[in-house]
């Protein structure tokens, strides 16, 4: 998704990045602003963006402390599940069953009585990391992933389940693994390490997207153990050891060694706006034209920032956002190509945003001093959520087209007069 500000002017029309000319308001002392050394007081200017652009990126949600699962607002979301045996299993056994076991975290959306879940194996062709795994990059071949369920591209349904509107949280849901002496056994061998034919590419949770229904699972990253998904296992040990074969009933309780959920938005962001967000990540980008805007000799900037106002009662704004960085741009191709924006090394600084006034304020003294002293290194800005892996979320900003007093700012308090 692109963001490019059209701007009409008496008989022209500039469309793309060549957007509004440096607008600036300029003041004199405010009641905010102290007077400086040797009684120079501080002034203050503020620009509005020259140019704004965002796009879209599918994050890696394998350190979030959530899975996610259904459809809403446009969001689709599925889970990935993976276990590893290899080390909780006596020498000799006969599995009796195997259930996996999950928590719900809250419910986001809930227009139907239930929401429908099946479960697949992963075959070999689709391995994953929790660190990595998008929805895109899992199969790039599909269209969409509810070609899993042809056993060609992932393999047939072996469960299903249901999660009912009317659940609480930390409620559990629970289903049966089919074959579960096979699958347990080469689970364990392809854990084991060396020469198999079999593997391990774990389970993959694929709910109904017909209806608004939206959960939110606890992960194996969930600081409460007793939520995180598990497998139980249930089996019978066979002791060898003796002249006589003697056995016993065994259980153990294995939790996830991975998981993850990868998401997608199908929803149509307006381009009037700017977008930060989680999971399916929104990052917006924007360029404020300070060249000659202060003689670089005998100004000292004491902070420079920029504010973005939130459009707080907008219909694609998702869940709590809560804080963002920025990033600076290499060169100016994300003008006209955001997707392929790139962004400078830097240390970010974190940026909480006030859900009640509904502003988010960058730090950025240090980079707007540069750009005033050497405007040429001036590219612009990444602006990202600073949770980008950690829930499914966006907040929604006035773009360059609102008022001034909502438009993307970038606001200097300096002191001019100051001996270098």
């Amino acid at each position: 998704m692109k963001r490019i500000l059209a701007i009409t002017l008496p008989g022209l029309f500039f469309s793309a990045w060549l957007l509004s000319g440096c607008a600036q308001k300029d003041s004199g002392v405010g009641s905010d602003l102290a007077p400086g050394l040797n009684e120079i007081y501080p002034q203050d200017t503020t620009v509005y963006a020259w140019a704004t652009n965002f796009l879209q990126a599918q994050a890696t949600t394998g350190s979030s402390p959530y899975l996610y699962l259904g459809h809403d607002a446009g969001y689709d979301a599925d889970v990935l599940l993976k276990f590893n045996p290899a080390a909780a299993l006596p020498d000799s056994y006969l599995v009796d069953s195997l259930i996996v076991k999950l928590y719900l975290d809250s419910i986001l959306a809930n227009d139907g009585s239930q929401l429908p879940v099946s479960v697949a194996l992963l075959n070999r062709s689709y391995p994953w990391f929790e660190i990595g795994v998008t929805w895109d990059n899992l199969d790039p071949q599909a269209t969409n992933h509810y070609l899993y369920l042809d056993p060609e591209q992932y393999g047939s349904s072996i469960a299903a389940f249901q999660i009912p509107s009317a659940a609480a949280d930390s409620d559990s849901f629970a289903f049966y693994l089919p074959s579960p002496d096979s699958l347990l056994r080469a689970w364990e061998a392809a854990g084991a390490g060396g020469k198999t034919l079999n593997f391990n590419n774990g389970l993959y949770l694929l709910s109904d997207k017909s209806q608004d229904f939206l959960v939110r699972l606890a992960s194996a990253e969930q600081t409460q153990a007793s939520l995180r998904p598990r497998l139980e296992i249930y089996l019978t040990a066979i002791d060898t050891s003796d002249t006589i074969t003697t056995t016993s009933a065994w259980d153990t309780l294995l939790y996830a060694g991975g998981d993850a959920f990868i998401a997608q938005s199908s929803a149509t962001l307006d381009s009037a706006y700017l977008y930060l967000g989680n999971a399916v990540a929104c990052r917006s980008l924007m360029l404020f034209n300070v060249e000659n805007l202060l003689p670089s000799y005998g100004t000292a900037v004491q902070r420079a920032e920029i504010i973005l106002h939130a459009d707080t009662t907008n219909s694609l704004n998702y869940d709590n956002f809560t804080s963002a960085f920025y990033l600076q741009m290499q060169d100016s191709s994300w003008m006209t190509n955001p997707d392929e924006a790139l962004t400078q090394a830097g240390s970010p600084v974190l940026a909480v945003y006030d859900s009640e006034s509904g502003k988010l304020t960058l730090n950025i003294t240090t980079t707007g001093y540069a750009w005033i002293t050497h405007s040429q290194i001036n590219y612009g800005v990444m602006i990202k959520s600073a949770n980008e892996y950690y829930d499914l979320s966006r907040a929604v900003f006035y773009g360059s087209g609102a008022p001034d007093s909502l438009r993307p700012q970038l606001r200097i308090v300096y002191l001019q007069g100051v001996e270098p």
